[in-house]
C-alpha cells in the first residue's frame, strides 16, 4: 500500500501592488533544502532563483506568474511564506553603531530582539506615479522591476540605464503613445535624455515601495531606547 499524502494548510495574502488575493501553502522539507543550499552558496543569483522557485511551488494558483510581479511583492510573499512555514517570530541582535550610544558613551552590549515577521508591510500610500513627464514634450510610463530585473543589476557589467530600459512601458506625448520595440529601443531613448532628466527618471526606483518594518528596543547595556528600520528581505534574516 502506498504511503499517505500529508495535507498542508492553505493561507491567503493580499499583494501590496494590486490588492490581488493569493492563496499559498507553507513550504516543505524539500523546498527548505533548496533555500538552505542557495544560502550556503552565497551566490545572489542562486538565492533569488531559489526564492522564485519556492514561492512558485507554494502558490495555489496555476495562472499566477511569480516572474512578472514587482520584486517587493515577492519579498512580501516570501516573508509571509517563511512565517507560516517555520514560525512568525525571528530573533535578531543589535548593538550601537561603532559601539557608541546617542549620548556618546561607549557601549558594546548586544541586545537580542524578537520581531513578528507578519508585522512587516509594504506601504503603497507614498508610491510614486508610474507615469510622469520627463521633457516638455514627452512623458513616460514605467513598471516596477521584477526580481529578474533586480538580479540582472547584480551583474557588474549592467547599469542603472539597463534597469530603466527594461522597465520602460511606453513614451507618450499629446498625440500618441509609443511603445519600445525591444530593450535596445528603450535604451536608445533613455540614453538620449539629459543628465537631469535621467536623474528624475531614476528617482522613481529610489522612491519605490519597500518591504519595511521599524522596531524599537532598549539596550541591555546602557538602557538607551533605540529603533531600527528593516528594509528588504535580507534585513529580516
Amino acid at each position: 500500500m502506498a504511503l499517505p499524502k500529508i495535507a498542508t494548510p492553505k493561507f491567503s495574502i493580499t499583494l501590496p501592488s494590486n490588492n490581488r488575493e493569493v492563496k499559498f501553502r507553507p513550504f516543505v522539507v524539500k523546498e527548505e533544502k533548496i533555500l538552505l543550499m542557495a544560502m550556503e552558496s552565497k551566490d545572489t543569483k542562486s538565492m533569488i532563483q531559489a526564492m522564485v522557485d519556492v514561492v512558485s511551488a507554494c502558490i495555489d494558483d496555476a495562472s499566477f506568474d511569480v516572474s512578472k510581479i514587482p520584486y517587493f511583492d515577492i519579498e512580501y510573499l516570501f516573508l509571509n511564506l517563511r512565517a507560516k512555514s517555520v514560525g512568525e517570530k525571528a530573533k535578531l541582535q543589535y548593538r550601537h553603531t561603532h559601539g557608541i550610544n546617542y549620548a556618546g558613551v561607549k557601549c558594546e552590549a548586544v541586545t537580542p530582539v524578537e520581531i513578528d515577521l507578519e508585522d512587516a508591510r509594504v506601504d503603497m500610500s507614498t508610491a510614486p506615479s508610474t507615469k510622469f513627464k520627463v521633457t516638455e514634450k514627452y512623458g513616460i510610463e514605467l513598471r516596477y522591476p521584477t526580481l529578474a530585473d533586480v538580479a540582472l543589476m547584480n551583474d557588474a557589467e549592467k547599469s542603472e540605464i539597463e534597469l530603466v530600459s527594461r522597465c520602460l512601458v511606453c513614451v507618450y506625448d499629446d498625440e500618441d503613445v509609443h511603445q519600445p520595440d525591444d530593450v535596445a529601443d528603450a535604451r536608445t531613448f533613455i540614453e538620449s535624455l539629459s543628465s537631469q532628466e535621467f536623474k528624475n527618471v531614476a528617482s522613481f526606483f529610489e522612491n519605490m515601495p519597500k518591504l519595511k518594518h521599524t522596531i524599537k528596543y532598549k539596550c541591555v547595556g546602557c538602557g538607551q531606547e533605540d529603533s531600527v528600520s528593516l528594509e528588504g528581505i535580507a534585513d529580516f534574516f
